[in-house]
């Protein structure tokens, strides 16, 4: 329980970003036209956030009135603008202007069926737009078609059906009413065909956890985004390399818990990948000592660390790890990484004064996870995580790295 606690609050202290007591409001306003029909009266709801999404005011609501709105709201580095309109809901993200403009002038028509190519009725569909915003749900009819209607014209969109509690997946573009086939094939269990994810943000990252004493240990927790490239979906088991001197304690998967059992070369764990989808994994482990010693499996194009706690300038590490330029304490590759390819480092003296795994706690929420949220996010994203020993912190860290590396450079750029 102890041990449960020092985790959630790390990911409290890592992910903290505190709520000023008084803010300057400023007026974010806009315009919404639907090709065809009127705008007036849909929903608008806008929220401060950080670039990282997470919130930094009190979120303001009011209606569009004609083809427009405005509404006065908490000052913050970035304001995310939520419409809902009909059975759609549609989003903007506003960095360095207070000016949205939403043109719902597209539609996405889609048709779902099986391997011999008989249509299936009944299935949930889910449309995501590129930020990874839900805008919303359906099921098919008896043809195995659906349609959503309006978005945004110049929006590339994913759609995700699932059959037999297996997710396929395709990219549509809205322009010209776009049009989404999704072929429900049955999965492979080919462990092979998986690659890391390497055009994501994070494809793998290993966050260090100070023990929350003195008489307990550190903990490290690995966490890798997978792709499966092929047009089946994969389900089965994935091996997960954990150094020799650490014990597993808990496994996720696509933000659930996950089965796992310990292998000679790690754990392997239950794993559910969409066809042309990811889904990250991870696992968290005690550790005895202070060495870290590991090689993926897969090649990946980099490798993270990160060090809270403790001094990244005074950790003795292998030559292909070197200093992270980025506002928190990190190691990151010196490029790529094969399969197979040793990375270690050494905690042994690296300690910061007080460091601890449970020292503070924090009531910042993320847009995703409050009842105030401008936006449910992709369940396979990992957004939303629920708590059990480990999962939350597998859950916050590769966001976490993203906002450590490219926050400045989010916060800068126009949208």
């Amino acid at each position: 329980m102890n041990r449960l606690l020092a985790l959630v609050v790390v990911v409290a202290c890592i992910a903290a970003v505190p709520t000023a007591t008084a803010q300057s409001t400023v007026s974010v306003s806009g315009t919404v036209t639907v090709d065809g029909g009127s705008a007036d009266g849909a929903q608008v709801t806008v929220v401060p956030v950080t670039a990282n999404q997470q919130r930094a005011g009190t979120p303001a609501r009011t209606t569009v009135r004609g083809s427009s709105f405005s509404v006065d709201v908490d000052e913050a580095s970035a304001y995310a603008v939520r419409v809902a309109y009909g059975n759609t809901t549609h989003y903007e993200v506003l960095r360095n202007t207070t000016s949205a403009s939403i043109s719902l002038s597209g539609a996405i028509n889609g048709r779902v069926t099986n391997a011999s190519g008989t249509p299936l009725s009944g299935v949930p569909v889910q449309v995501i737009d590129d930020r990874g915003f839900v805008v919303t749900e359906t099921e098919t009819g008896g043809n195995g078609r659906f349609t959503v209607a309006p978005v945004e014209s110049t929006e590339t969109y994913r759609v995700r059906a699932t059959v037999g509690g297996v997710g396929y997946r395709t990219t549509v573009e809205a322009s010209g009413n776009g049009t989404a086939a999704l072929v429900a094939r049955p999965p492979t269990t080919d462990e092979s065909v998986l690659r890391v994810a390497n055009d994501s943000q994070t494809p793998y990252v290993l966050q260090v956890v100070p023990p929350a004493n003195e008489t307990t240990v550190p903990s490290v927790i690995k966490t890798i985004t997978l792709r499966n490239p092929t047009d089946r979906p994969f389900m089965g088991l994935v091996e997960l390399p954990v150094p020799a001197n650490a014990t597993p304690y808990a496994a996720m998967a696509g933000g659930q818990t996950a089965e796992y059992r310990r292998t000679d070369a790690g754990v392997r764990v239950n794993v559910s990948v969409p066809a042309n989808g990811t889904t990250r994994v991870g696992v968290a482990a005690d550790l005895d000592g202070t060495q870290i010693e590991t090689a993926p499996l897969r090649d990946t194009r980099s490798l993270a660390i990160v060090m809270q706690g403790y001094d990244p300038n005074a950790v003795d590490r292998s030559e292909n790890l070197r200093l992270g330029e980025a506002p928190i304490p990190l190691l990151t590759s010196d490029g790529a990484i094969e399969a197979g390819e040793t990375v270690r480092f050494d905690l042994d003296g690296a300690r910061t004064q007080n460091a601890t795994g449970a020292s503070a706690s924090s009531g910042s929420e993320s847009v995703a996870g409050t009842g105030d949220a401008v936006a449910e996010t992709e369940p396979s994203a990992g957004a939303s995580i629920p708590p059990f020993p480990g999962l939350s912190i597998l859950g916050a860290v590769a966001g976490m790295v993203v906002v450590g590396l490219l926050g400045p450079r989010l916060l800068s750029r126009d949208d």
